[in-house]
């Protein structure tokens, strides 16, 4: 009788344990199932222990998970688990067609998930639709949304002319920027400092960008400056924002040159009263303070173009299929060229006049923000000059600058400098504001030898992210782990309007990141800028592995998001 009675019990028991998985999201056992993490879910609330549950490319289930089934299970103890980090500003599409740097791993690594690209006016299509069709066939390592160039757009219209638009002309762009949203671009991108976007007035700039709320898209700008006028930048875009209803980012919010130091908090203020009143406005920002241009020294100086050896040389210097050989002789012949041309006082006179003022509807950089928007970040034979900014120069007060800078091209022609210098307050500042996002401006780079000798340039391809959360987390404590996660994850879904992702909640993409929040960190910098990140153990996009102990696995798990389809 007992024993007929324990068979009887087994089967009882036996059936409600497969009654009850069955009862549960996926029928109990999970594609991947992540165990014991401290999982950040992207609100800015407290981290919680638990498990999550992946099935296909969905997020069923989280919370106590002990004892169920799955094809994979990783062990996050210690680990903290976090939906993947969404890069609101980069200039990825350049890179993301290229089978040499599709993989996207400098993001990857640092465990973003989604790019937002096609920023600052400009894109590699206007057509999102057959975008996506030669990316994924391709195969890309992240998602990626694509804003479409205002002045792609312009261009297409009435070129690089240096004058407003008629309204015909408006209503061409009109046309082309509401067959993009269609297609599926997620909004529209402007570059109010660059050519052709400084020739267009905030009329014209409304006018085009009321096509996007017709689809509930964004607004992105690279504002009309960035330095002494920017709150009155700022207002032009609260106005836009206002005018046309559509939700606007200030793309890499920050008040460069040093004589503009302490603005933040004007800027921040204008901002703030305009989301008081009801404008949807919030910004994004990379946490280094030296921005694009970052180049050698040398290259700092403007030569005309008619002027010999040098337009032959520039030609060379374009050629990918140079050997380092060649490209270092042709380097070396370069900078002899240069140093002649410096010496015979009318070329000094035309380099000089095109260095320091440009040309006609063309600025030189010099011109449009000043010496004081420049600093010396690498240096060899003059390390003492690291960190100086041009109008602190050694013997500034007697001497003109276009000439200290030249002798120090002839010294070091090496020498690595910065455009955009801003101040560490400035940009802490801004970065404690809770509508600000964190982004990189950088750009999918092809897979590195990590063997490879040091490359100079900016660090922020390869670590905006982790910096956040190894310097102005664990270092400084400027923000909590949990508000650093939700500006890099549920605050730009918010933004863009993204379904499904941005957070970890049951329903959504599986797009996580598990990280140590004890070792992760950057390891590129200016004199090393191409080194890849450490301390992020796993990536996970659309429910696929990409990153896996802390190696890349060749996948290529991610997608182009349309607007179209965000349902």
């Amino acid at each position: 009788m007992f024993r007929r009675w324990l068979i009887a019990f087994s089967i009882s028991l036996a059936l409600t344990s497969f009654l009850n998985s069955c009862s549960t999201s996926g029928g109990g056992r999970f594609d991947i199932l992540i165990e014991d993490g401290k999982i950040i879910d992207g609100t800015g609330n407290p981290w919680f222990y638990g498990d999550i549950g992946i099935i296909g490319d969905t997020i069923v289930e989280i919370g106590d998970l002990d004892g169920r089934a799955a094809a994979r299970t990783i062990d996050a103890r210690e680990l903290s688990v976090t939906p993947g980090f969404i890069d609101m500003h980069t200039h990825c599409d350049g890179g993301l067609g290229r089978p040499s740097s599709n993989s996207n791993l400098n993001y990857l690594s640092q465990g973003v998930t989604t790019v937002v690209t096609g920023n600052c006016g400009g894109s590699v299509s206007l057509n999102a639709k057959e975008t996506k069709r030669e990316w994924e066939a391709l195969g890309i390592g992240t998602n990626a949304v694509l804003l479409v160039g205002h002045g792609d757009i312009r261009s297409e219209v009435m070129g690089s002319e240096p004058r407003e638009a008629t309204p015909e002309e408006i209503e061409e762009m009109r046309v082309i920027l509401r067959q993009s949203m269609e297609d599926g671009a997620w909004g529209v991108s402007t570059a109010l400092e660059y050519i052709p976007g400084r020739y267009a007035n905030t009329d014209e700039i409304i006018e085009v960008t009321k096509v996007v709320r017709e689809f509930g898209g964004v607004y992105a700008t690279h504002m009309r400056n960035e330095n002494d006028r920017i709150c009155e930048a700022i207002e032009e875009n609260v106005r836009i924002g206002e005018e046309t209803g559509v939700r606007v980012v200030v793309s890499h919010f920050k008040v460069t040159g040093k004589n503009n130091w302490g603005l933040m908090k004007d800027a921040v203020k204008v901002i703030e009263d305009a989301r008081a009143r009801g404008v949807y406005i919030v910004a994004d920002q990379y946490p280094y303070i030296q921005s694009s241009p970052t180049g050698l020294l040398q290259s700092f100086i403007s030569i005309p173009r008619d002027m010999e050896p040098f337009s032959e040389l520039r030609g060379g210097r374009r050629n990918r299929d140079l050997s380092d050989a060649e490209r270092k002789a042709l380097q070396e012949r370069y900078v002899e060229e240069l140093r002649n041309a410096l010496s015979d006082p009318e070329k000094r006179e035309q380099i000089r006049q095109l260095t320091v003022e440009g040309r006609p509807n063309r600025p030189s950089s010099v011109a449009m923000w000043g010496w004081h928007d420049f600093t010396v970040l690498v240096a060899d034979k003059n390390r003492h000059l690291v960190g100086t900014n041009f109008i602190d120069l050694p013997g500034v007060r007697h001497r003109d600058l276009f000439d200290i800078v030249v002798g120090l091209i002839l010294d070091e022609p090496d020498m690595l400098y910065g455009g955009g210098s801003q101040s560490e307050g400035d940009l802490r500042y801004a970065l404690s504001q809770e509508w600000v996002m964190v982004s990189s401006d950088g750009g999918a780079v092809r897979m590195i030898d990590e063997a490879a000798d040091p490359v100079r340039g900016h660090p922020r391809d390869f670590g905006s992210q982790t910096k956040i959360l190894r310097r102005y987390v664990r270092e400084e404590g400027l923000l909590i782990l949990e508000a650093a996660v939700r500006k890099m994850t549920s605050l730009p879904a918010s933004f863009l309007q993204l379904k499904n992702r941005g957070l970890l909640r049951e329903g959504f993409v599986a797009d996580l990141v598990i990280f140590d929040p004890d070792t992760v960190r950057d390891n590129s910098t200016y004199a090393d800028a191409n080194r890849y990140c450490s301390g992020v153990e796993y990536v996970i996009v659309n429910g696929e592995i990409s990153i896996d102990s802390g190696e890349y696995n060749g996948a290529l798990n991610g997608k182009l998001l349309l607007l179209t389809e965000n349902r």
